[in-house]
């Protein structure tokens, strides 16, 4: 018989916690929270709590609306590569752009991180939107989107062609005849497509774990196909527990027109956290955390991820959202804007509702450690989520409380490991057996 389904948990921190207060409550000094010690505090504690992935998400422009809070400043590759020294267990996930990398170089960087983890890294490829994004790398603007996702339908090729280029076996290291590398076992690649004409092999050789996982976090219909095609596990936007259901039913169902194993492809919804020792305690603390947000912070970021007027949000923040001036296709799909512009008009919620949580977008749990096992247990129980990506409110307290507080009780009901039992990033999520 397979081992009994378990929950997937990684952590997907932002600097000081995903909420914007997090930097601002005195437990750390301001400048901890944009250094390398920040990052190797909550990586290692993470690793206590058996988390399975260290996600780092990445962007390409600046943008003004991060002047309230700890920048993601580091590129993800680098922070990674310092983690997997001071990791033994963890996997290292990367955010790397298709739309303004080159699949040889990505390729080779990537693989590196893989071997000097010895197996623990995985790849989140984006296709990476937004004008300033693409004028930092001297275009006028962002190609059209069926393009961007052409282009990285075919890059993603290019990279795990470099990637399967060597052997398994085609580092002998012979002693005797003097021969290092059987050349017989490492293989030109010969791409020749639209956008790259590489003709390989990769320098670097095989992966330990036979090559990276892949992971993607796009949700429209694009997105979506494109997961469908390649990835190992989905990073997904969603905070109503049917319609995450219904998105994995689809995603499956996407999977398998790939002609893959559904069961291969992990579903990992977002979710912010802050944790109580009692329910009162919990929402105290998520109410300080807000109240450090000044208010026209938290409509700047509303407006900005909505892509509506600031003033629009202003004029009466305890109504609703002015939906005439809503596009109705900024509903489709299941990215950031979507999933918020279907969870205010669902729920009927006012603006003053949608910014004093800690997330307008992402799955909010807030309360003791056994409420926030419940929800956890119950979406995953429930087909809704194959695990998921942790993000507390704020840090390092909230991946302190989440992995002394939460794991015991999930590891108690038989639902998270006690220990780490594979080596590599993809045993790990391969040893997620399904529902027979």
């Amino acid at each position: 018989m397979s081992d009994p389904r378990q929950i997937i948990l990684n952590l997907n921190p932002m600097p000081g916690g995903f909420s914007a207060g997090g930097w601002r409550t005195g437990e750390r000094p301001p400048e901890y929270y944009a250094s390398i010690d920040h990052f190797a505090e909550i990586a290692q504690i993470a690793e206590r709590g058996k988390f399975d992935g260290f996600f780092l998400a990445d962007f390409a422009s600046w943008s003004a609306e991060g002047v309230h809070r700890p920048p993601r400043f580091l590129d993800p590759v680098v922070v990674l590569s310092y983690l997997s020294a001071r990791t033994s267990h963890i996997g290292l996930i990367a955010t790397a752009s298709t739309s303004y990398n080159t699949p040889y170089n990505l390729a080779r960087r990537l693989m590196s991180l893989d071997h000097v983890s010895n197996g623990r890294f995985g790849w989140n490829f984006v296709v990476t939107a937004g004008d300033d994004a693409a004028r930092n790398f001297s275009l006028a603007a962002a190609p059209p989107k069926e393009a961007r996702y052409a282009r990285a339908r075919e890059f993603v090729d290019v990279v795990l062609a470099l990637w399967a280029s060597w052997d398994q076996d085609a580092l002998i290291a012979d002693v005797d005849s003097g021969v290092y590398v059987d050349a017989a076992k490492v293989h030109a690649v010969d791409f020749a497509g639209e956008h790259f004409r590489i003709p390989g092999p990769l320098v670097t050789g095989r992966s330990p774990q036979g090559a990276p996982i892949l992971v993607q976090a796009g949700g429209s219909p694009m997105g979506t196909k494109l997961a469908a095609r390649y990835a190992h596990a989905v990073f997904t936007v969603q905070n109503d527990i049917d319609i995450s259901r219904a998105y994995r039913r689809e995603l499956r169902d996407r999977v398998a027109e790939q002609g893959r194993d559904p069961d291969t492809v992990k579903l990992l919804p977002g979710v912010v956290t802050v944790v109580g020792r009692t329910a009162e305690e919990a929402q105290e603390r998520a109410a300080y955390l807000t109240n450090l947000v000044p208010l026209d912070v938290r409509l700047g970021s509303l407006a900005h991820q909505l892509q509506l007027p600031l003033d629009a949000l202003s004029r009466d923040i305890d109504g609703e959202l002015p939906w005439d001036l809503v596009p109705p296709d900024a509903i489709v799909g299941h990215d950031h804007r979507a999933t918020l512009l279907k969870s205010a008009r669902d729920r009927s919620l006012t603006i003053r509702q949608l910014i004093d949580q800690p997330s307008s977008t992402h799955l909010n749990v807030t309360g003791s450690p056994e409420q926030i096992a419940d929800t956890l247990q119950h979406w995953f129980e429930t087909d809704a989520a194959d695990g998921f990506n942790i993000m507390p409110a704020e840090l390092p307290k909230g991946v302190s409380d989440f992995v002394d507080l939460v794991v015991p009780i999930l590891q108690r009901r038989g639902l998270f490991k006690r220990e780490y039992s594979n080596v590599t990033l993809r045993d790990r999520y391969a040893g997620q057996a399904e529902h027979a």
